[in-house]
């Protein structure tokens, strides 16, 4: 029996490669209204969003349910550690909890 990753579970759903998963997973889980400035931060401050990647493909590499929540509790917990106004304020960031959904129904379907 092999292993299936969260990666391979949302490309096969979402219908993407595994190069194309964490742009992809990275725009469906900002906040809607991040999702209109993302391209023009990421222009201007290319480094903006890289705790969001990172968090990204940690997700990507989960088993299952436990590994997908522990990683989405190890993000709240570095959004909570390190307050900035952009991306608390104004949110502009991914949202933990579209990212949790996002696993939570990924996992479940298979």
């Amino acid at each position: 029996m092999s292993v299936v990753r969260l990666q391979n579970l949302f490309c096969e759903r979402f219908g993407c490669s595994e190069e194309e998963y964490e742009e992809q997973a990275f725009k469906q889980c900002l906040f809607w209204h991040a999702r209109l400035l993302a391209p023009a931060l990421r222009l201007l401050h290319p480094s903006a969003f890289d705790c969001d990647l990172k968090f990204i493909r940690f997700l990507g590499a989960a088993t299952d349910w436990r590994e997908a929540k522990t990683d989405v509790n190890n993000f709240h917990v570095l959004n909570d550690g390190k307050p900035s106004f952009w991306r608390e304020a104004l949110r502009l960031r991914v949202s933990g909890r579209k990212a949790s959904r996002m696993a939570h129904q990924l996992f479940l379907q298979a």
